[in-house]
């Protein structure tokens, strides 16, 4: 695997195909970014999926390799705003993390097939390991 300017050229890896972890609270926010981080992964932190949306819109050269939505504590999660995300991230996969007690709207606008769902109480682990599910480990090809 070739490499440009430090970052790996495949996605999750790279600039311009990032995972983008979409959670609101800071701290659970950080712990995964940086947990994702030293798994060598590429990693945009947004704090609600409003902030995402807007992300990828402004970055129309950005391509995420994945979404990390919790959709937990985000007042902004709608039918409508994760039809909107699913559009602009153009069927990329997707680990949502949600509780069994509240029910979300609109999943099924997201990439059939490419839905992970973990229910809390989620660990940091489960986390990584559905990522890597999806977009292999850092160190695999290099």
């Amino acid at each position: 695997m070739s490499e440009q300017s430090g970052h790996h050229e495949r996605a999750g890896f790279s600039e311009n195909r990032p995972i983008l972890l979409v959670v609101v609270p800071w701290k659970e926010r950080a712990l995964l970014l940086a947990e994702l981080q030293e798994r060598g992964y590429e990693v945009r932190a947004l704090p609600g999926i409003v902030h995402a949306i807007g992300y990828v819109i402004r970055r129309p050269q950005v391509q995420p390799a994945l979404v990390v939505l919790d959709v937990n504590d985000d007042p902004d999660i709608s039918a409508r705003t994760l039809r909107d995300l699913a559009e602009l991230t153009e069927g990329a996969p997707w680990v949502i993390i949600t509780s069994a007690t509240r029910r979300v709207d609109g999943l099924d606008a997201l990439p059939q097939g490419q839905v992970h769902t973990l229910r809390r109480p989620v660990r940091v682990e489960d986390v990584v390991r559905a990522v890597a599910a999806f977009l292999g480990d850092a160190d695999e090809n290099t």
